[in-house]
């Protein structure tokens, strides 16, 4: 995967996370993780395993091939 599929990704998430009304510390508590490791994954620096990309996309309330389709 190059770079760009993971900015692209990382910019989905925090759109997403916002349409939601919710803050990166509070989204990353739900998910289970470190809020600061949330927006490493936002701004695409980090590249998320599947588990937590299952679990980001269950927190946004869809699959996560929605999720990972950034075309």
């Amino acid at each position: 995967m190059s770079n760009d599929f993971y900015l692209k990704l990382g910019a989905k998430i925090y759109s997403l996370r916002r349409k939601l009304g919710l803050s990166r510390e509070k989204f990353a508590e739900l998910a289970g993780m470190n809020d600061y490791y949330l927006g490493e994954i936002e701004r695409g620096e980090k590249k998320a395993s599947l588990d937590t990309l299952f679990k980001i996309s269950d927190l946004l309330d869809m699959k996560i091939h929605e999720l990972l389709n950034v075309e």
